[in-house]
């Protein structure tokens, strides 16, 4: 059987391949930018928008029960304003204590991320919450937790009822949320930020 001769050697492909490589090289370098650019420029513009968003819709942080004032816990067992004394005077109030009915839903105060847990000795049930800008909102004593953990939540989202969990577990202790806010890991008071905002 005779054999075939290729008209195509490997040196016409080398050549071929070359001529061809030099006529899309422009292209080629120009989709290797495009994707470089998406990469490291336009990509992170995404979650600065978000965060410019939040900011934009969301310049305040609102109070976690939706009441038309704000009533703090003052009960035989202290005072729920910021910073009174706990503990036989041993340690500051780190949040605000805020009346609120038995079952009765709390929203998140700003957006963020959860973060859900259980002290039995303290804030029983609470539900914790990272916001752009540094800041972490914290709700305590709850009586049910309404959000999974690791979730992301809008402001006046419910992520929870009110309750008498952990150290408020008292028969002369009123109904209240723990709400602590939180900024680059220091406390600040809640009130001036919530009094006058939903």
């Amino acid at each position: 059987m005779p054999k075939i001769k290729s008209h195509f050697s490997h040196r016409k492909f080398l050549l071929y391949t070359h001529i061809k490589y030099k006529k899309y090289k422009k292209v080629l370098f120009g989709v290797g930018i495009y994707y470089l650019l998406t990469l490291f420029l336009i990509y992170p513009i995404s979650p600065c928008l978000f965060s410019v968003f939040l900011r934009f819709k969301e310049p305040v942080f609102v109070s976690p029960i939706a009441a038309e004032e704000i009533h703090i816990r003052s009960d035989r067992y202290g005072d729920g304003h910021f910073g009174t004394r706990r503990g036989g005077g041993r340690r500051k109030h780190k949040g605000l204590d805020i009346r609120a009915d038995m079952g009765e839903p709390v929203y998140a105060s700003k957006s963020g991320v959860t973060a859900t847990g259980w002290v039995k000795g303290g804030m029983g049930k609470y539900v914790k919450i990272k916001h752009q800008g540094g800041y972490v909102t914290l709700y305590g004593h709850l009586s049910e937790i309404t959000v999974n953990s690791g979730a992301w939540v809008w402001q006046n989202e419910e992520i929870g009822k009110a309750g008498k969990t952990g150290n408020a577990n008292y028969r002369a202790m009123h109904t209240h949320v723990h709400f602590e806010i939180r900024q680059n890991g220091k406390h600040i008071d809640p009130l001036p930020e919530i009094v006058k905002k939903r």
